[in-house]
């Protein structure tokens, strides 16, 4: 069983076989760059273990300097990112850097992981993630549009932004399901602030009436098991 925990935004703590792996930290409830509309339910001293943090790319709200510093000096978790974002992160243990780049495949604490493209021009080299999990395969997409090489994946459950501006609308996002293979599909990234708003229940209506993909739609505070 793969526990997903949705901490708000692009934040997830995917538990299983007690392994922990967090997505995307950004858990300030008031950030000095947007107004936050919805705020996380959790702040980084709240999460008392993690292995791995997975960081997207090097946007604010997907990359924040102190959150992942702080975690992973706590937990001793590995920091997966791109170069771009580990370079947001330079107090971070260098031994608990991961680089990676779109293509890479590789097993860290035993856990599989496929770094797949992101398109997200506003990003120098975003990233998403396949990750092999308790036996299931998730897709975290982070920020990104959707493109045609999503026909070759095959998940058991796709986190995929909704909110438009500079990532998938829920139009695109069923777009991209109609292209890929997956069980399940959380929406994220999106009302979290005022350029990013999106119907939730609209996205997962036309899910249901458009493709084979189950619509799992998680409040901040919510998780569901796959």
């Amino acid at each position: 069983m793969v526990e997903v925990a949705y901490l708000g935004h692009s934040t997830f703590l995917i538990r299983w076989g007690g392994k922990a792996v967090l997505t995307d930290p950004w858990l300030s409830p008031k950030p000095r760059e947007v107004q936050r509309l919805i705020p996380p339910v959790a702040t980084q001293d709240k999460i008392r273990a993690c292995d791995m943090i997975l960081v997207s790319h090097e946007h604010f709200d997907h990359c924040d300097p102190y959150d992942v510093t702080m975690l992973s000096g706590r937990t001793f978790a590995h920091v997966v990112a791109p170069e771009d974002a580990l370079a947001h992160l330079p107090d971070v243990n260098p031994r608990l850097k991961a680089s990676v780049e779109e293509g890479d495949s590789f097993t860290l604490n035993g856990i599989n992981i496929d770094v797949v493209p992101a398109k997200h021009p506003q990003s120098t080299n975003p990233v998403g993630y396949i990750l092999d999990a308790g036996g299931k395969r998730i897709y975290f997409a982070g920020d990104t549009y959707d493109y045609y090489e999503m026909v070759n994946y095959d998940v058991d459950l796709a986190i995929l932004p909704i909110g438009g501006t500079f990532t998938m609308d829920p139009l695109s996002a069923v777009k991209a399901l109609k292209l890929m293979r997956a069980g399940f599909v959380i929406p994220m990234h999106y009302n979290t602030f005022p350029r990013i708003q999106a119907d939730e229940i609209d996205f997962a209506a036309r899910v249901k009436a458009n493709t084979r993909t189950k619509p799992v739609v998680l409040s901040p505070g919510e998780r569901f098991e796959l």
